[in-house]
């Protein structure tokens, strides 16, 4: 691969692309995912419409993808769409992949009507914290979280 820029394009993911998607998290999250579960969560937010679900590919090959999920609450008029999973492949992370696969994402929340984004990373995760912050991403609130199993 040269130095260059590849040519990235984006498009809507498709029930095709399922295992794509889940080969990619278990390598993110060190898992392995029920292929059963996965998939009839993956079908159930590729036919929703409050999901955002991009693709990002290089020569009709995928990189990386991103996935939100939109929502309303009573007390913010604005719909907002949650950033639940931004996935660039390692090769790709240094040639500006997720640059151009979160200003496509941005454009296509604009199109169906999004105010503001979300998303939530990890107390460690540097790398994602930088990255959010140069798009402008502002720390809000702390979330707590405890497991009740």
């Amino acid at each position: 691969m040269s130095s260059l820029q590849p040519n990235y394009t984006s498009r809507k993911a498709e029930l095709k692309d399922v295992m794509y998607f889940l080969e990619s998290i278990n390598t993110q999250i060190d898992s392995t995912l029920d292929i059963h579960k996965f998939n009839d969560q993956y079908k159930k937010k590729v036919k929703d419409k409050t999901s955002i679900l991009l693709l990002l590919e290089v020569d009709k090959k995928s990189v990386g993808f991103i996935i939100a999920q939109g929502y309303q609450t009573l007390s913010d008029p604005f719909p907002l769409l949650e950033i639940q999973e931004l996935f660039i492949a390692s090769k790709y992370r240094k040639l500006k992949a997720a640059d151009f696969l979160f200003s496509e994402f941005v454009e296509k929340a604009k199109n169906n009507g999004y105010y503001k984004l979300k998303v939530n990373c990890n107390i460690n995760s540097t790398l994602n914290q930088n990255f959010y912050i140069s798009k402008g991403f502002k720390i809000q609130k702390k979330q707590y979280h405890k497991s009740i199993y």
